[in-house]
């Protein structure tokens, strides 16, 4: 959806992940599809950015003192954001909460449910410019 977005001269739009804390010693290589001739599920390098969170709980002092906490084994942004395995995210442009979808039980894929999933996700991206 990225790329499509860039090709379409949308350039406003950012994407990026955040590996969990409790995924940190797992394979993301095909996650992010950096070595193409091994992962079936990638057609392309991904050029999305991709970020590791630590639960050394940095992220927890001051104002989020009482919302993480370190060393729980939960990273501190999943746990600030009380994020899922799969959850996409959409802020808008000043970094408030637009919507939380889990993409486990919501399919991206634009050829299932007649690609309606998909179009629903771009336009709330497209929205929150």
């Amino acid at each position: 959806m990225y790329e499509e977005l860039i090709s379409e001269g949308i350039t406003d739009v950012n994407f990026m992940g955040i590996n969990g804390y409790q995924y940190i010693d797992d394979s993301y290589s095909c996650m992010i599809c950096d070595n193409l001739e091994a992962c079936t599920n990638c057609e392309q390098v991904n050029t999305i950015p991709w970020a590791q969170d630590y639960d050394d709980g940095l992220n927890c002092q001051n104002e989020n003192e009482s919302d993480c906490e370190a060393l729980d084994e939960v990273g501190d942004v999943w746990d600030l954001w009380d994020v899922s395995l799969r959850d996409f995210i959409i802020l808008d442009k000043q970094g408030h909460l637009i919507v939380r979808i889990n993409l486990t039980y919501t399919n991206l894929d634009p050829e299932s449910t007649c690609g309606e999933n998909y179009q629903t996700i771009k336009n709330l991206i497209l929205n929150a410019r």
